[in-house]
Formats: C-alpha cells, sequence, structure tokens
C-alpha cells in the first residue's frame, strides 16, 4: 500500500512540475506580449524612467526565459514576438530622438536670435553674417543627419 501512494506521490510531482514549466513559458510569453503592448500604447509619453523600467522588465522576462525548455516552434515565436518589441522600441526611440532634436532646434534658433540681438551693438555687419552662415550651415548638417 505504502509503495502505491509513494508511486502515486512521485508521480504527482513529476506531473505538477511539468506542467509548473509549462505555465513558466506560457508566463514568459505572455509577458513579453504585455511589455510590447504597454510600449506600442504609451511609448510615445514615456520619459526616461519609463524607458528604464521597461528594458528592466526585459531583461527579467530573458532572466526568466532561462528557466524554461522552450520547443521550437515557442522558441520560434518569441524570435518573432522580440522581434516586434524591437520595431516598436525602435520606432517609438527614434520618435523621441526627433521631438528632442526638435526642441534642440528650437530652443538653439532662439538663443541665435538672443544672440543677434545682443550682438547687434557689439559685432561688426560683416562679422555678424559670417556667424549667421555659420548657424544656418550647422542647422543644414543636423537636418540632413536626422533625414538620414
Amino acid at each position: 500500500m505504502k509503495t502505491k501512494f509513494f508511486t502515486f506521490a512521485f508521480m504527482a510531482t513529476i506531473v505538477l512540475s511539468l506542467s509548473s514549466c509549462k505555465s513558466r513559458e506560457e508566463k514568459v510569453i505572455s509577458q513579453l506580449d504585455n511589455l510590447a503592448e504597454r510600449i506600442e500604447k504609451h511609448g510615445k509619453d514615456f520619459d526616461a524612467e519609463d524607458w528604464e523600467e521597461a528594458l528592466e522588465d526585459l531583461e527579467e522576462i530573458h532572466e526568466n526565459m532561462e528557466d524554461c525548455d522552450f520547443s521550437k516552434k515557442e522558441l520560434r515565436e518569441l524570435g518573432r514576438k522580440e522581434g516586434k518589441l524591437f520595431a516598436i522600441i525602435t520606432r517609438e526611440g527614434a520618435k523621441a530622438l526627433g521631438r528632442g532634436a526638435a526642441n534642440f532646434l528650437g530652443e538653439f534658433g532662439a538663443f541665435a536670435k538672443g544672440f543677434k540681438e545682443g550682438a547687434e551693438d557689439n559685432i561688426s555687419e560683416k562679422d555678424l553674417k559670417e556667424v549667421e552662415e555659420d548657424i544656418s550651415d550647422s542647422f543644414k548638417s543636423l537636418e540632413e543627419e536626422f533625414k538620414e
């Protein structure tokens, strides 16, 4: 009787451990989906702290992946989902960079205007033209870099 009980307990333990690993695998896939959805919906409003948190979440997901034994099909699904996630991160990062560049250019333009107004009394017309040309060239270079 005890042998049957121990055999049953052993088999139950094996079944539970196998099913719990499967649950971990499904959990990891779900975590990746949730992170991608969160970034896709709210990434445009992320600040540096939000991005740091998202990257920490991704690191945690990768750590959780190490604890599971994924099938080839699941690995392909994870690869596809990670590719999509990185595309979303790249897109949102590029948009944030563009917004930051636009803000910088706007602030720099205001600085240049203030510099011009303040320097009119202290700089010759010829020197002022050279400064304007240099600033204009700098803006053109920045614009070209952001287009690439």
